[in-house]
């Protein structure tokens, strides 16, 4: 069966742990290598060293913070794009960089028993990509870091049974905000973050007929509650699909404390 936990999610760390009978991958490692082993240990009792794969979205501090950790405490492969690698790459030691593989958008590829699938999102990075986990027991899709939900994504992504799904701001409360209207205009563009409104708009595109569970992702400290954006999401998903609460589960995750191990 495939299990996950979301290890850290926000602006100040993004990490999730993602595991079948046979293969631990690591999404992102954007908290320090001891709240990482921490964090694993109590969620499933694994340790950085039994992780096969570090797959990195981006270059972005809150998702690499912990890498040189997660690489000098294990033998996981490390799977990134070309441009991610660019901005990465020195961050690896020399000896390891053999074993690192680039990846691209729309071209699933194996690790161990499970199907991965990264595409390409809007962000302000190199090249950017989320992804897609598909094993024979269920499917799981981690979507943060974007600046909008694409046709193309709403196809990549449907028929999940879970989504670790981006809400990462009230749009009023970031108007209102202390930010620098620089960071508030990327922030609200095309290569920043989806609000609590769009990404709720967006999962309501992609809901079919089957029950799924929604983890609210990435929620900014600033600009955002997990009250608020829930609230959001009910409000919206009430209204384009009244029955919405007999299909859609939503949860919280925290920048501060893991995600119980949960079956996809």
């Amino acid at each position: 069966m495939l299990e996950f936990s979301v290890l850290a999610s926000g602006s100040s760390g993004n990490s999730v742990y993602i595991k079948s009978e046979s293969t631990k991958i690591l999404l992102d490692a954007g908290i320090s290598g001891k709240q990482l082993s921490e964090r694993m240990a109590s969620s499933s009792d694994a340790k950085l060293a039994d992780i096969d794969a570090l797959l990195i979205t981006h270059e972005h501090i809150d998702h690499v913070r912990g890498l040189r950790q997660v690489v000098k405490q294990s033998k996981a492969k490390v799977y990134t794009t070309e441009g991610t690698w660019s901005q990465i790459g020195q961050s690896i030691p020399e000896e390891r960089r053999s074993q690192d593989t680039f990846v691209k958008a729309d071209l699933s590829f194996q690790i161990g028993d499970i199907t991965v699938t990264p595409f390409a999102v809007s962000h302000d990075a190199e090249e950017p990509v989320a992804y897609r986990f598909d094993h024979t027991s269920g499917s799981l899709c981690v979507l943060t870091d974007v600046g909008y939900v694409s046709d193309h994504i709403k196809q990549v992504i449907k028929g999940c049974q879970s989504y670790v799904w981006e809400s990462n701001h009230d749009v009023e409360m970031l108007r209102a905000g202390r930010y620098p209207w620089s960071v508030k205009r990327r922030i609200l563009g095309d290569k920043g973050h989806l609000s609590n409104q769009d990404a709720a708009i967006a999962l309501a595109d992609i809901l079919g007929t089957e029950s799924v569970e929604v983890y609210l992702a990435h929620l900014s400290e600033e600009n955002n509650m997990p009250e608020l954006a829930e609230i959001t999401f009910q409000s919206i998903l009430r209204d384009i699909q009244p029955a919405y609460e007999e299909q859609v589960k939503l949860h919280r995750t925290s920048r501060h404390y893991h995600t119980s191990l949960t079956v996809v």
